[in-house]
């Protein structure tokens, strides 16, 4: 009887152990990319505004990863930081990746760098969503803002043609850079400003909540 009672015991902590478990197992998200990705987890580490928290308000719903390193181009990610991928096994990656890679190439060439990266995180690592986030305009201060702009809109359209098929992948638009007159940059008009760092965390979530609901 007491051995009973035991297993019994034993059982009901096994069932209350594994949902606790099943219910703390809530969906991985991984930015990952270049300097804009590295300088904002630098300033969430050091808590730059107080609405912007690590957990991007989302604690419960994703666990969130940012890994950038600057000057990363699109070869030089696939290159170096996928092990992050293989490591993390993210439920969502998003790539904030291209701008370094308009300074020397066209952006159709760029666009397709983007394409084979995506298709290659989901038939590799098996990534259940992947969203590219349109690659950030300069901010009038920087010398080639004008021309830079152009090419920023050749590889929007490119993306969006290319990706749109894709099932489970997304292009996200960082609606608050659309006008790169605002005062969102550093000097260097490449780089932001606290301002800008908080617009680009807001808009962050917003591409996460966007790619949970497609999983």
């Amino acid at each position: 009887m007491i051995t009973l009672l035991l297993h019994k015991r034993f059982a009901i902590v096994q069932l209350v152990g594994s949902s606790v478990i099943m219910a703390s197992a809530v969906p991985s998200v991984l930015i990952l990319g270049h300097s804009f990705v590295k300088r904002l987890k630098r300033d969430l580490r050091s808590q730059f505004d107080p609405r912007a928290v690590r957990s991007f308000n989302l604690t419960g719903t994703a666990s969130v990863h940012l890994h950038g390193v600057g000057g990363r181009t699109v070869a030089k990610l696939r290159s170096f930081d996928l092990h992050v991928v293989e490591q993390i096994a993210p439920n969502v990656v998003l790539l904030e990746i291209g701008t370094n890679d308009l300074a020397d190439a066209r952006p159709e060439v760029v666009g397709s760098e983007i394409e084979s990266l995506v298709c290659h995180l989901l038939e590799v690592y098996k990534v259940p969503v992947v969203g590219v986030c349109h690659v950030i305009p300069r901010g009038q201060s920087h010398d080639e803002a004008a021309s830079f702009a152009e090419r920023v809109e050749i590889l929007q359209q490119y993306l969006d043609v290319v990706l749109s098929p894709i099932p489970n992948v997304f292009c996200w638009l960082h609606r608050k850079f659309s006008h790169p007159w605002k005062d969102f940059y550093m000097p260097d008009g490449v780089h932001l400003n606290p301002a800008g760092q908080y617009h680009l965390y807001r808009s962050y979530r917003g591409a996460i909540v966007r790619a949970l609901r497609l999983l």
